[in-house]
């Protein structure tokens, strides 16, 4: 069958809307947490959680047990164990084919390099014989899209079009999120290989048919469940969830209440800007205790997203939030002997982490990493966890001086630093140090793509210490006293470690008090470090930062850090709403000034953006906790990476999707608490209304209770609102956090 071009547009946006059920599945590499619901976000919570009962058979409330799942496609009407068996055989071919190192990794359509392998596979060999399979294969259109008309005309009396469609990616949630990504997110220049929707949908189809040839063997019609149907408990599991909801509101409001006044000091020695993300609370609540410094949260990425090349590299990466595409490249300028050991660094690491490559490595060079193996096996905190940057600059030449000066007002203006900026501001990114652990970037700065966020927080100091982006902010009426500088940090999430950057280029006169910054994040970062091995099963006595730098350089160990576990709320507001507050590290930070914002631009920006974010990460944890067997990617120990996009869990054939069960569970069970984003803001109600009502993104995110909204327009007078799906506030009762009346 050949499709006529009106066939196969229809064709594409059925795939488009079939692939809604499953969530884009980022490359491992650059593996950043999403709500795995993302396609239904405008359905609501409840209707998109029954949605993916029926079709994923995945629970979404806490408490409800697995139960039926619905015949998904003609296949599994047919038989269950054939279609099992179809499964496994996809599975096995998607894994060969986004291998650019394997046996199919000649370039070109994923569908046609498919049909190459099925003639030659063993199974159908045996199923079918030679001659009948080539002849099979042989009479398959030669396009992906008319195989799957060509497959969907064939069953039409017996199955929907577009249900089969969507059956068949919920078959393979895990391929058929990879694909989504591939069609929907990856970049034309992307090196990632390559697996569309339609070809993955011609290769599920086609296997259908070549397995399921003899026709109807044993249909089992009790498997079906109505469209909309809750499975039993879903009510009762509802009410517990908000319940639970509403005591962690009422713990945080009221922890908010309690807060004490805090007397900024008369000369402040520096300003740090952390990322929002919640492992920064605790750095900040500490290191404003140990002297006179000013914390500020903004997302990590800085308001600069950049394709950012290390001087050891010759292709470069993006830097930045996924809903951004960067196109401007800032490349790091440094000397042979750092290109030497940071290639050195990223080759071994490299090498660590690839199924067929460990074992090359360990045969041409087993002896000489043999002894370092056992170090680091024996006592792996004894080896360097990473090395610090060492003399060198970042290049952003490729930036125009109207694209640094609005890259640098953004990240000033929306955070409310436009004045009383102190001698020295730090731009503090984060990264996450572990070892051989293929989700390693699910720790690192989910606003930087998944990466480390010290390039960027590098790029944007150069462009603020620069006269000419100065003279511009000037003329923008932002300006910058030549005694303030600009200084990067990276705080090492695993470690507790903030190590400064290109504190070379600092002027002699800031060199005093970088010095002293650097021993007091010293200090907090211990304090930190003491706070979170606490919560960390496995740890004893000692030294916290040792022990941190054990479990982040130890090759066997599968919970080197909490990560965002337990991750809450998200808070816009200015710092004296959370002051000297111990907000438990659950709890993302991002300073907003409402008397600077009479328009509500800033607001609009953090809730459209940095929020959209928060609420990603709530919901990944969220459902990896809820029903790790649908939405988590399993136990670690039994992770088999497949061609560095994916993990697949023991003798599996399905990509695993969402976080391991490491990074939400200890050795007693879970350790997250599944509870939906709260987000409080600090605004007039009126400025929130506007800016819900500018944009359906928010409007699905609070009427359709993926997220809660409270506001406190005065913190003064201690009355805190609570917005409902219905468009409308009510005040919440003090010390409870329920509704008491509409406003």
């Amino acid at each position: 069958m050949t499709g006529t071009p009106a066939q196969r547009a229809v064709l594409a946006t059925r795939i488009a809307a079939a692939a809604r059920i499953v969530p884009p599945v980022w490359p491992l590499e650059r593996f950043v947490a999403v709500n795995p619901l993302l396609g239904l976000i405008d359905q609501g919570f409840h209707r998109a959680v029954v949605e993916a009962q029926r079709w994923l058979g995945a629970a979404g409330y806490p408490g409800v047990a697995p139960g039926p799942v619905a015949p998904r496609t003609r296949a599994e009407e047919i038989d269950p164990h054939e279609a099992s068996v179809v499964d496994r055989l996809v599975g096995r071919w998607c894994a060969l084919l986004v291998d650019d190192h394997g046996p199919a990794a000649t370039p070109g359509d994923a569908y046609l390099r498919w049909r190459g392998l099925a003639a030659h596979d063993p199974a159908l060999r045996r199923r079918m014989g030679r001659r009948r399979l080539t002849a099979a294969l042989n009479e398959l259109p030669g396009r992906a899209d008319d195989a799957v008309l060509a497959a969907l005309d064939a069953i039409a009396p017996v199955s929907d079009p577009a249900a089969e469609l969507r059956g068949q990616l919920a078959r393979r949630p895990g391929w058929a999120g990879y694909a989504r990504w591939c069609d929907e997110w990856a970049t034309p220049g992307d090196p990632q290989p390559r697996l569309r929707l339609v070809e993955l949908l011609a290769i599920g189809l086609a296997t259908d048919g070549l397995i399921l040839a003899g026709g109807p063997r044993h249909p089992s019609p009790s498997r079906m469940v109505p469209p909309g149907t809750p499975w039993p408990g879903t009510a009762s599991a509802a009410a517990a969830l908000a319940e639970a909801e509403a005591a962690y509101r009422a713990r945080l409001l009221a922890s908010l209440d309690r807060r004490v006044a805090h007397q900024s000091p008369d000369r402040l020695a520096a300003q740090v800007v952390c990322c929002i993300d919640a492992r920064s609370e605790a750095l900040r609540r500490h290191l404003e205790a140990v002297g006179p410094y000013e914390t500020l949260g903004f997302a990590g990425f800085f308001a600069a997203p950049i394709r950012f090349r290390p001087s050891d590299a010759d292709e470069s990466y993006p830097s930045a939030p996924v809903l951004l595409q960067p196109d401007l490249e800032v490349g790091e300028v440094g000397g042979p002997s750092r290109r030497a050991a940071v290639a050195a660094a990223a080759t071994l690491e490299a090498l660590g982490h690839g199924p067929l490559s460990m074992f090359a490595t360990a045969e041409a060079a087993g002896w000489i990493l043999g002894p370092l193996a056992a170090a680091r096996t024996l006592a792996p905190g004894r080896r360097p966890v990473r090395l610090a940057p060492s003399p060198g600059r970042v290049d952003a030449a490729g930036i125009t001086l109207d694209e640094g000066a609005t890259m640098v007002e953004a990240a000033l203006r929306t955070m409310g630093l436009t004045a009383g900026f102190a001698p020295l501001v730090l731009l503090c990114g984060h990264g996450s140090t572990t070892t051989a652990n293929p989700h390693g970037a699910s720790l690192d700065c989910g606003a930087c793509g998944g990466n480390r966020g010290g390039p960027n927080a590098r790029s944007l100091a150069a462009l603020a210490n620069d006269p000419a982006v100065r003279a511009e902010l000037a003329r923008r009426d932002l300006s910058i006293g030549p005694e303030v500088w600009f200084a990067a940090a990276e705080h090492d999430t695993t470690t507790d470690v903030v190590t400064m950057l290109d504190a070379h280029l600092a002027p002699a006169s800031h060199r005093p008090i970088l010095a002293r910054l650097a021993t007091d994040l010293g200090v907090a970062g211990q304090r930190v470090a003491a706070e979170r091995l606490a919560r960390l099963p496995g740890t004893g006595r000692g030294d916290p930062t040792r022990q941190a730098r054990a479990r982040a350089g130890d090759w066997a160990e599968t919970r080197p850090e909490w990560g965002l576990a337990r991750n809450a709320a998200f808070i816009a507001a200015p710092r004296a709403l959370t002051r000297g507050v111990d907000l438990e590290g659950r709890v993302f930070l991002h300073s907003y000034d409402p008397a600077g914002d009479p328009d509500g631009t800033a607001l609009e920006t953090i809730l459209t953006a940095p929020m959209v974010v928060a609420h990603w990460i709530n919901a990944q944890y969220y459902f990896s906790t809820v029903d790790p067997d649908v939405y988590g990617a399993g136990d670690k120990a039994l992770h088999n990476p497949v061609a560095g996009i994916g993990v697949i869990a023991g003798d599996g054939h399905d990509l695993r999707i969402g976080l391991p069960w490491q990074s939400v569970a200890g050795p007693d069970g879970p350790y997250h608490e599944p509870l939906r984003l709260l987000s409080v803001v600090q605004a007039p109600l009126e400025r929130i209304d506007a800016v819900v009502a500018r944009n359906p993104v928010l409007q699905h995110l609070f009427d359709g209770e993926w997220v809660h909204l409270v506001a406190v327009p005065d913190p003064h007078d201690g009355r805190w609102w609570w917005r409902q799906p219905s468009d409308s506030w009510h005040e919440l009762a003090s010390g409870n956090g329920q509704p008491a009346r509409p406003a």
